[in-house]
Order: C-alpha cells, then structure tokens, then sequence
C-alpha cells in the first residue's frame, strides 16, 4: 500500500524536526516536507498535495484555523491532524470525526493512532464527504471562537495527566514554574506541564490573577499567605498550602505592591 504524504506545518524548528524524526519511524508514513508559517504551508499543500497535515494551531502569521478556512474551500483537502497544547477554544471541534489532535510534546504511538485512523478515513470517505467533513470543522471552530471572544482570557486550560487530558480552573492554579521550554503548573491535587513560558502564561489569563515572584515562579495572589524574611535577609513567599518560594529581589517591589496587606515578619 502507498504510503501517507504528510506534510508538517510549525513555527518552530525544534517542533519541525522532531515531527520529522518521528515520521521517519513509521512505515506507513512519507513525510513529504514541511512548513513554518500560515502562508508556506498553503504553498506547500499546493505543490506537493500531501494526505495528511500535521498543523500547529498558533503560528507567527496567523494561526491553523486560517489554513483549514483556506483549504476547506478545495476539491480535495488533506485530512487536518492539530498539533497543540490543546486551547480551550479548539475542544469543540475535536468532537467531529473528521479531525485529530496530538498533544505537545508529540508521543510516536500517539502518533502512530492518528495516521492510523486518518488513514482509514481516507480509505473510507470520497473527497467529497471530506469536503462536507471539513465545512462541518469550520463551523465549529468559528462559534467556539466567536463564543471564546465573550471573555479576552483562559478560564481553564486543558492539560496532560496520567490518564489522558485534564481540566485546570485557572482559579485551581496555586503557582506556575518553569521548566525549560514548559511551565510545570501546579494545583492542590498535582502538577502538569504545559508547552510554554511563564511570559506567555501570564498573557493568556486576566491580569492581576497572578504575580511574578521570581524569574523561574509566578504565583496566584490569592493564594499567598505571606512574605517570610529569614535571618540572612532572604525572602521567601508563604503559600497558603505552606509550600515556600523564593522571592527574587527584583520582583520585591511589585510583589509587596500587589499583596498591601500581607503580614511579614
């Protein structure tokens, strides 16, 4: 049988070439080449009409539902796997059959079940019902997207656990760490990570929720019992829970600032 022509769509280079080694591991797979941005990868769609996309929801020049826009307009469109951190307003359309989802960092049996199942879909419908399909995709996304643009901010996040996704209310969020090029978000019943900066946490929740205690902690204000200077003049944040954080002195100022009213001692 002929292999999948898959075409890898990402604005990362790291991304990008882990996709392709993963891809290189797979018989039933080609990777046929790759892209890394919104405009590159319709080029690419066109030059080498691949069977599957592997495509990055939030990209430099736009995002993968601008690509899916374009391509659902086309006789005979690739299949769309979304490769994401799982934002909350793409869920929705996850639920048609038509699409798939892979979680960063991007597992190889993961992997292995989507083109799978991608390919028994190709297998199974003409191009035509692919059409219909992607339509259907389309308009789910546009009204979860309409609908997410009610509040500018993440009320929740989609994460992995041990048993597969797991919803965090931001407001169950304790504190958030980093963790090279993750964040390790930490709750009461456990800690997930999340593909990220701390930066880019910060920007997608309402300000004022959480303050920068340190360049590796951001911490929920609510959640914070305390400031606890030691003997050696070293200042640590109490938490409610009792865990403790170092306090970067740079990040003093706007800390006490934005916590008037906790005790220290």
């Amino acid at each position: 049988m002929t292999p999948l022509k898959v075409l890898t769509v990402d604005d990362e280079q790291l991304a990008l070439k882990r996709l392709k080694l993963l891809l290189q591991t797979i018989p039933r797979a080609e990777h046929v080449g790759e892209a890394a941005s919104c405009a590159e990868a319709l080029a690419k769609i066109n030059e080498l009409r691949p069977d599957v996309l592997l495509l990055d929801i939030k990209m430099r020049d736009g995002n993968g539902f601008e690509v899916v826009e374009a391509i659902a307009q086309r006789a005979n469109p690739p299949l769309v796997i979304f490769v994401t951190a799982f934002d909350q307003y793409a869920a929705q359309a996850f639920d048609s059959a038509v699409t798939d989802y892979l979680l960063k960092p991007v597992e190889r049996d993961r992997l292995v079940r989507a083109l799978a199942r991608a390919e028994q879909q190709l297998q199974a419908k003409d191009a035509g019902q692919r059409v219909d399909e992607l339509q259907q995709v389309l308009r789910n996304l546009r009204a979860a997207r309409n609908g997410d643009e009610e509040s500018a901010f993440e009320t929740e996040f989609w994460l992995r656990g041990s048993a597969g996704l797991v919803r965090v209310p931001v407001d169950a969020i304790d504190c958030v760490s980093s963790a090279d090029e993750y964040v390790a978000i930490h709750t009461a019943s456990g800690s997930h990570l999340m593909r990220g900066s701390i930066r880019q946490f910060a920007d997608r929740v309402e300000p004022g929720l959480f303050v920068r205690v340190h360049r590796r902690w951001l911490v929920r204000q609510s959640a914070i019992s305390e400031l606890s200077t030691g003997k050696i003049g070293r200042t640590e944040v109490v938490l409610r829970n009792g865990k403790r954080l170092p306090a970067g002195r740079v990040h003093l100022k706007q800390l006490r600032q934005s916590i008037q009213g906790v005790t220290r001692h």
